[in-house]
């Protein structure tokens, strides 16, 4: 039997058959999502579903992906898909997620649950620069001076939009090196996996692999989520 995966907060869905993805949809309406699709769905990001808050599953026992909300520091994650997915394949993982989307969320996780986390606007503000080639080198140098004076970030953005032919790869070594500066609680003394996708991914992998942090890279795995939700939901 075919069923359809969603996540609403990317705009994507998948007409699956068990875990094998038959066919991909892009839209910004559940409408167009689903089409003329049919079968049950499992949904990340739905609006109503049911808010988790801190500490709680990955994998809510509903099946559906509702947000996952903490006090203090007051965050949100709209959904623990990704998470999950992620744990679907390393359910023995004890240590730091740093899930990166339109926002990063450094998530702690132990024994299946999500115990806190940390979120950071660094591809929103990325957006303002990216355009443009990457080098390693300038993001390297951008890093180094952001985890040495955290406090001169935005004076060291503005001389590299002047100054610099790789600035997007040095605002991008910046950015990331004040968010590791300020996560340091999250990072420092464990294992990290960075799921996500593009340069920023590869960004923040590269910046804890210099921090000699022993670091595990995965693309998104919010697809794997959505299997595991389901595969829960017919047993």
């Amino acid at each position: 039997m075919t069923w359809i995966a969603i996540d609403l907060t990317s705009g994507r869905s998948w007409l699956m058959d068990d875990h094998i993805p038959l066919a991909q949809r892009t839209g910004t309406t559940p409408e167009a999502l689903i089409g003329d699709w049919q079968g049950p769905q499992v949904i990340a990001g739905l609006p109503d579903a049911a808010v988790a808050y801190v500490p709680c599953k990955a994998l809510p026992p509903s099946g559906q992906f509702g947000p996952v909300v903490q006090d203090s520091p007051a965050h949100q994650l709209p959904h623990s898909a990704a998470i999950a997915g992620f744990l679907s394949s390393q359910d023995d993982w004890d240590g730091v997620i740093c899930l990166v989307s339109s926002q990063v969320h450094w998530v702690h996780v132990s024994a299946g649950e999500i115990v806190s986390f940390q979120s950071s606007v660094t591809p929103e503000t990325f957006a303002a620069f990216a355009s443009g080639t990457m080098s390693t080198a300038a993001f390297d140098e951008g890093l180094a001076q952001a985890m040495d004076r955290p406090e001169r970030i935005l004076s060291h953005i503005a001389s590299a939009r002047v100054a610099d032919g790789d600035a997007v790869s040095r605002i991008l070594g910046l950015l990331i090196g004040a968010d590791l500066k300020g996560s340091r609680a999250y990072w420092l003394g464990q294992r990290v996996a960075v799921i996500g996708d593009g340069a920023i991914a590869d960004g923040y992998a590269r910046a804890l692999t210099a921090q000699s942090v022993p670091v595990l890279q995965m693309p998104d795995t919010t697809l794997a989520g959505l299997v595991a939700a389901y595969k829960g939901l017919s047993q």
